[in-house]
């Protein structure tokens, strides 16, 4: 069993969901609603990773590694700092329910 390299979370994260929320002028708009804040480790895909992510998934750029928490799930939106990611794969890390990685694609001009 890997342990968990906590060291190496050094990246503070928001995970959530963009959400059309409806505004005092009858309006909506997308605003992002949290649903986890913890410690990550964010870092672009290296060569061999991003050949390997694009057999499945032409985009990916980014891959974020943390503790394992339920309920994260595609489609959800990561925040760090300015910049934002979109979770396009979650594994949970030999389905030991202990660390998982999301495999993101960044959007927007950060």
């Amino acid at each position: 069993m890997r342990a968990v390299r906590i060291g190496k979370l050094d990246k503070r994260i928001e995970i959530g969901d963009v959400e059309e929320v409806r505004q005092e002028n009858g309006r909506y708009e997308e605003e992002f609603v949290s649903y986890h804040k913890c410690w990550a480790r964010v870092h672009p895909l290296s060569g061999s990773e991003k050949f390997a992510a694009q057999q499945i998934e032409s985009e990916l750029t980014h891959r974020v590694e943390i503790r394992y928490f339920p309920g994260i799930r595609p489609q959800q939106v990561i925040k760090y700092g300015s910049r934002t990611f979109e979770i396009e794969a979650v594994i949970d890390l030999d389905e030991q329910h202990r660390e998982m990685h999301l495999d993101c694609v960044e959007v927007g001009d950060g």
